[in-house]
């Protein structure tokens, strides 16, 4: 999609859905107002926003019809469910407490952002808009970047003997998220475009996004960022060799190879080792299982020994269901995803999740190739990233997850097929 495309695009959308890409372009800089919040969350851009956006989905889901149900929609369907039933017993609990009210609209976002992707995503064209969105959302984030690395660091926070750029964002995984979600979209184009642009012109966005996006991850020093940066690459070569681009996917291993072996040593040795120094020395016998993954192996078998006392009604549907003071096992203190769907939702909502994630996965084996990349990079990066983060916690992935799942969630008819591609 062109710039021209795009602003046409969006000037064709009512105001009931124009908010949405505007909000996705304009997120990278609400949120580095996110220091704002230590004077007052009334003050805060996020928060202001945060608040705003269910009531703006909700006017678009009220003004527009979804269509027809489709199989992802039933297996979210029952997560959504959970996931409200959770919401209502933290109301329950505390209803006049702001904390409350916090945890409930961040709990909540994955299931009315679903549901209004839902009605403003009807063919390829949306999901294109949007996914061009994120890219002049990565425009800013590349500006800060480059600002931050070559002229003088906004914030610096050290990790492990690391010092870690992190702007004004609350922690580095806003750039993370942003340097992923503009791999995937560039490497999706790149497949989408393949029978109407010369590979020349494929590769200028993708050559521009993966420079910066090293750029980046050399920078922030963040693991899961690391291993999903790697496995989209992967992931990219092996779509390569098994379509029609069989000489870029050797090239770009070639590629690859020379690179490591030029500088794959020192790469390891000064960016890598320190963050998984610890991790290391566990397989070698000299450090406790329980340090793994920075420590957060023991603070996840400390939770789940603690979760496995509790009555089976809890087990079930969450801890919400004690009506005590829960907040520390059902947000970000877990760093584990799957760790704390199971604490808010239960056994039955971590299992519903799963089911709608299988559902998701399973309609990648029904696009085209460009789709299939789209929808398995996806699920790459929200499962490597759901092992050590919370990403359902962080409003952009859900902006870009729920867009991408809600285009898989179309009919057939709908998903643009031509020949078994798709554009």
């Amino acid at each position: 999609m062109s710039n021209r495309e795009w602003f046409e695009w969006l000037k064709s959308l009512p105001w009931a859905l124009k908010w949405f890409p505007l909000l996705i372009v304009f997120r990278p800089l609400v949120d580095n107002f996110y220091f704002l919040k230590e004077v007052s969350p009334f003050l805060s851009p996020p928060y202001i926003v945060g608040v705003m956006t269910p009531v703006g989905a909700l006017i678009g889901i009220s003004q527009y019809r979804m269509g027809k149900f489709s199989p992802i929609d039933k297996a979210f369907s029952f997560w959504a469910a959970m996931v409200v039933l959770c919401c209502l017993l933290l109301l329950f609990y505390d209803p006049l407490s702001l904390l409350t009210f916090e945890f409930v609209l961040k709990l909540a976002m994955p299931v009315y952002l679903y549901f209004f992707l839902r009605v403003f995503i009807t063919e390829l064209k949306d999901l294109h808009g949007l996914l061009q969105s994120f890219l002049y959302a990565g425009a800013f984030i590349a500006v800060l970047l480059i600002y931050e690395v070559f002229i003088n660091p906004i914030a610096i926070q050290e990790s492990r003997g690391l010092e870690r750029i992190q702007a004004s964002f609350g922690d580095v995984v806003s750039y993370g998220m942003y340097i992923v979600f503009a791999t995937i979209t560039a490497a999706y184009f790149y497949f989408s475009r393949q029978h109407v642009s010369p590979l020349k012109d494929r590769m200028k966005l993708l050559v521009i996004v993966v420079a910066l996006g090293l750029l980046g991850i050399l920078n922030i020093h963040h693991t899961a960022t690391y291993i999903v940066f790697v496995s989209l690459v992967g992931l990219f070569v092996l779509f390569n060799l098994r379509t029609q681009n069989k000489g870029v996917g050797a090239m770009l291993i070639v590629v690859i190879g020379l690179g490591l072996s030029l500088w794959g040593s020192q790469l390891i040795e000064e960016r890598i080792s320190p963050l998984v120094e610890t991790d290391l020395a566990v397989y070698a016998g000299e450090q406790d299982t329980d340090k793994l993954l920075h420590g957060r192996v023991g603070r996840w078998r400390m939770m789940l020994e603690m979760f496995s006392t509790e009555a089976v009604p809890v087990q079930f549907f969450g801890f919400p269901l004690k009506f005590e003071y829960v907040y520390q096992y059902i947000g970000i203190g877990s760093h584990n995803d799957f760790v704390r769907m199971l604490f808010a939702t239960g056994i039955f909502g971590l299992a519903f999740y799963l089911i709608f994630l299988f559902r998701v996965f399973q309609r990648s084996n029904y696009v085209g190739v460009a789709q299939k990349f789209l929808i398995l990079a996806l699920l790459f990066a929200l499962s490597f990233y759901s092992i050590s983060v919370t990403p359902t916690y962080y409003a952009p992935f859900m902006y870009f997850a729920m867009a991408i799942i809600a285009y898989a969630s179309l009919p057939d008819n709908k998903l643009q097929l031509w020949n078994g591609r798709a554009y």
